[in-house]
């Protein structure tokens, strides 16, 4: 009796972890950067960052920044760039993970102000 209770457990919290993942991994952009933007992407000790650099976006924005979707198993969270000038230098991303569990950059978007 107990091996099935624990069994029934065991399930609820997976079934848990599949639907918490779910919405976040809906989340995660298209292959291409936005029109006039350019990314790059780049390993780290125990992680991944990304890197945006828009010349021109399809607002009339003076500032964006890249917001990076990482992931870690079954842990995601989002990690904000600096805010940047159109046409200068580059907003950049980074995913830190840990010891036994690297972070990835599961994909991105750009906030503009």
């Amino acid at each position: 009796m107990k091996k099935k209770i624990a069994a029934l457990v065991l399930a609820a919290f997976s079934a848990a972890g599949f639907l918490a993942a779910a919405p976040a991994s809906a989340a995660t952009e298209g292959k291409f950067p936005p029109y006039a933007c350019g990314t790059d992407r780049y390993g780290i000790l125990f992680g991944e960052g990304i890197s945006l650099t828009c010349f021109s976006l399809p607002t009339h924005s003076r500032t964006y920044r890249v917001v990076a979707h990482c992931a870690s198993g079954s842990s995601y969270w989002y990690t904000v760039g600096h805010w940047v000038p159109v046409g200068f230098g580059p907003s950049a991303a980074e995913c830190h993970g840990a010891l036994l569990s690297s972070a990835y950059v599961a994909g991105y978007h750009v906030d503009d102000f």
